[in-house]
């Protein structure tokens, strides 16, 4: 089993930062067809193949993922596909 973990700083408000999130996780969702619920500032990640959190503070995001068997062999592309979208979100270029 494969575990990534991804933290990025930002300095957006707290509504902005749960509705860029939320759009993250339903994107993500779509993508690996993962069901994605908030629960206070961590939105959970549940799929037979990926389990995982985003949790949002004031200042960070932190992205914490563990893949099942088969995304595990695709690891590092998961990874950047994973980032790539959470830097889009967040308004990062890349």
């Amino acid at each position: 089993m494969s575990h990534i973990t991804i933290r990025r700083t930002h300095k957006l408000g707290h509504a902005e930062l749960r509705e860029r999130v939320s759009h993250l996780a339903e994107r993500l969702g779509e993508k690996y067809g993962a069901d994605c619920t908030w629960d206070g500032d961590v939105v959970h990640i549940d799929h037979s193949n990926v389990t995982g959190r985003v949790e949002v503070s004031k200042t960070e995001v932190v992205i914490e993922a563990r893949l099942g068997f088969f995304l595990s062999m695709f690891g590092d592309r998961v990874e950047q596909e994973i980032t790539r979208i959470l830097d889009e979100e967040l308004g990062r270029k890349i």
